[in-house]
Formats: C-alpha cells, sequence, structure tokens
C-alpha cells in the first residue's frame, strides 16, 4: 500500500514539473496569458488530486464498489462547479488579469485532469 502512494506521490510530482515547465515555454512566448498566481494555481490542482486520492484508497479499502463509483461520479460534478465558481469569481473581482488567469487555470485542469483519468484507469486495470 505505502508503494502505491509513493507511486501516486511521485507521478503527481511529474505532472507538477510538466506544469512548471510548460507554464515557462509559455511565459517566454506569450506572457501576457501567464498569470502572476501561476504557482498557487499548481499548488491548488495538487491538493485537490491529493484529497481525492486519499479519500479514494479510503473508499476503495471498503470494498463498496457502488460507494467508489459514486464518489467519482460526485467529485467530478464537485470540481467542476468549484473551479468554475473559482474562475467566475476571479473574473468578476481581477478583470485586468481574468485572461491570463483562465488560460493558465485550464493548461492546468487539462494537465491535472489527464493524470487523474490515466492514474484511475492504470489502478483499476491492476486490481
Amino acid at each position: 500500500m505505502k508503494s502505491d502512494h509513493r507511486k501516486f506521490f511521485l507521478s503527481l510530482l511529474c505532472v507538477m514539473a510538466l506544469g512548471v515547465v510548460l507554464t515557462l515555454m509559455l511565459k517566454r512566448i506569450i506572457p501576457q496569458f501567464v498569470t502572476p498566481y501561476w504557482s498557487l494555481q499548481i499548488l491548488f490542482f495538487a491538493l485537490v488530486n491529493l484529497v481525492i486520492y486519499f479519500v479514494g484508497v479510503k473508499i476503495k479499502s471498503s470494498g463498496n464498489t457502488d460507494k467508489m463509483t459514486n464518489f467519482y461520479m460526485l467529485t467530478t460534478m464537485v470540481k467542476l462547479v468549484t473551479y468554475l465558481a473559482i474562475l467566475l469569481i476571479y473574473a468578476l473581482m481581477f478583470p485586468a488579469d481574468a485572461k491570463s488567469f483562465i488560460i493558465t487555470f485550464m493548461m492546468y485542469y487539462l494537465c491535472f485532469t489527464i493524470f487523474e483519468t490515466f492514474y484511475k484507469i492504470k489502478t483499476n486495470n491492476q486490481r
């Protein structure tokens, strides 16, 4: 079990590193599309993934597949609504930086969602 946690954590660190590299490349090419808060966004997505992973592990250990399915469906919906709310609130509060914040946020959303999906598929196929 601890090796599973280690693999997840290392994979998550790789995705974070990929996010940093993509951001630095984008910042060199088109700096107006990168928000000054990009590092906080990476940490936010990493924390969300950590919480979902550990809660998912706890639910999975109970052996109830219905609970697991409901958990992932619920987290997907809650994340989508929460992320949209964050983008809307930020855009209304800081309209000058809204475009760069949303572009950077969506780039990270895509990276971390792909990671989460592949990791779930991989772990479900192993068991």
